[in-house]
């Protein structure tokens, strides 16, 4: 059973959560299976910078459903979307193997 996605993210966001500077990520619909683990793929690039852990939604706002971020964790060099079983960037996410 996957316990971990691949995030689709634009490149500001995926900085700012990586800095520690954004709390939380919002979504319009949230991944059912929350907590998991965030592989942070940013559009366009084809590739995954960092990861951290997406907690359960913790309420609902003008923006969408405010999930919480922690552990947040960037990756010396990117890597490739084809290590974790994917051809393109996700429109929003997609569950993956740990």
């Amino acid at each position: 059973m996957p316990d971990a996605l691949v995030l689709a993210i634009a490149a500001d966001n995926a900085e700012a959560i990586l800095e520690g500077e954004r709390a939380f990520e919002y979504r319009t619909r949230p991944p059912a299976r929350l907590p998991a683990r965030a592989y942070l793929a940013v559009a366009g690039s084809g590739g995954v910078i960092g990861e951290c852990e997406l907690g359960p939604p913790a309420r609902h706002t003008s923006k969408g459903w405010a999930l919480p971020v922690s552990r947040p964790r960037r990756y010396r060099s990117p890597r490739a979307l084809s290590e974790f079983g994917l051809a393109r960037t996700p429109r929003s996410f997609r569950y993956v193997p740990r």
